[in-house]
């Protein structure tokens, strides 16, 4: 996949202001002007959240890192049950 511009991420979500882009950035989040597929989805989670729920870049933050652990955790366990079951196969 390819990376994006943070413009064009903004745009595509229908953000028509840029002052949650402004709000992330001074909280320390998408400081780069091209984001990679993984950070795309992240901006969009983001806005959503301060857009639809009212949660405030800090929180966005917050929420931002749990759901990388949890994503991290749910690889780790999909790969565990791939092992488990080609084991259980094997016998």
């Amino acid at each position: 996949m390819k990376r994006a511009r943070v413009t064009e991420v903004i745009a595509f979500l229908g953000l028509e202001r840029s002052s949650i882009l402004e709000e992330l950035r001074r909280e320390g989040l998408f400081e780069g002007e091209w984001l990679e597929p993984d950070a795309a989805e992240e901006l969009r989670v983001a806005a959503a959240l301060m857009r639809d729920l009212g949660v405030n870049p800090a929180g966005v933050e917050v929420v931002l890192q749990l759901r990388r652990r949890l994503l991290a955790l749910e690889g780790l366990t999909t790969d565990s049950l791939r092992r488990l079951l080609a084991e259980f196969d094997e016998r």
